[in-house]
């Protein structure tokens, strides 16, 4: 019986993973690479204000996801990405590559609030990191 006790408190020991912390942490990342782009590059107001644009596009794209559908949960390599808060053209291609990632954990069929939605997705964070790429010359 205590064996049993232990097992279950062992497994449900594992780290909760929330959506809408991920997302919000995500998105203090993406203001970051924002607020460098306008304090450290020497581009001017209106690819800023694209900038901002396109960013909150995609967070408000991502944020459509339903994240309590019951979807199938596939074991993916929980790599630790630590953000490069220093080097900004690393940071803008982290910054892609956990969205997407997001949008890959959370997200299945039926979750989706569009048919194509992965693809689409996948697109826009391209073209945002393109767009912070051509403002810091990367």
């Amino acid at each position: 019986m205590k064996l049993a006790a232990t097992l279950i408190v062992v497994a449900s020991a594992g780290k909760v993973k929330d959506p809408v912390k991920r997302l919000d942490k995500l998105r203090g990342h993406a203001d970051t690479l924002l607020d460098l782009a306008d304090n450290n590059t020497t581009t001017s107001d209106n690819n800023i204000i694209r900038a901002t644009k396109w960013v909150n596009k995609v967070f408000d794209q991502a944020s459509e996801i339903d994240t309590t559908f019951p979807c199938e949960t596939e074991e993916e390599a929980d790599e630790a990405l630590v953000f490069d808060q220093e080097d900004f053209c690393k940071l803008n291609g982290q910054v892609g590559t956990a969205l997407r990632s997001f949008v890959r954990k959370y997200g299945c069929e039926g979750s989706f609030p569009k048919k194509n939605f992965p693809n689409t997705f996948a697109k826009r964070t391209r073209r945002m990191r393109n767009i912070f790429s051509r403002i810091a010359d990367c």
